[in-house]
């Protein structure tokens, strides 16, 4: 398997927690795409590495559905994600908005209809408690 991308720590954290087989992404600052790629490669290696199907992504520093990274996860990572897990994947994004406000965003609305029917389920949540609550109920 090859080595997760090298990334700064002072824009992104990484960490897997075994006692509740839960990888969570932290952004510390705005990225670009470039750092994004970079950075869900490496959550991508990671959850690959300990078989880990529920993220919780710290998105609360950095712009959601910016349209570029919107559609790159769509159309480019997002199919990588589905093909290398034959179980379904839970991410829950931290981003101080709910669910709801998500979905009125074109893209992350895109993602979400179609990360469904690839057995990937996104949430988001304004609360990280919430988070964590929603991973644990699933299977």
């Amino acid at each position: 398997m090859p080595a997760a991308p090298a990334y700064s720590p002072e824009s992104f954290t990484l960490e897997y927690r075994p006692d509740q087989h839960l990888l969570i992404g932290r952004w510390l600052r705005q990225a670009n795409l470039d750092e994004l790629k970079t950075h869900y490669e490496a959550l991508l290696a990671s959850a690959l590495a300990h078989g880990c199907r529920h993220w919780l992504l710290d998105v609360r520093r950095r712009r959601v559905g910016d349209a570029p990274a919107a559609e790159w996860f769509g159309q480019e990572f997002m199919p990588r994600l589905s093909a290398a897990f034959a179980q379904p994947l839970y991410l829950a994004y931290f981003a101080m908005i709910a669910h709801d406000q998500a979905t009125t965003n074109p893209g992350l609305n895109a993602n979400i209809q179609q990360g469904s029917i690839q057995q990937m389920h996104y949430h988001y949540f304004n609360q990280e408690g919430e988070c964590l609550a929603w991973l644990a109920g699933r299977a």
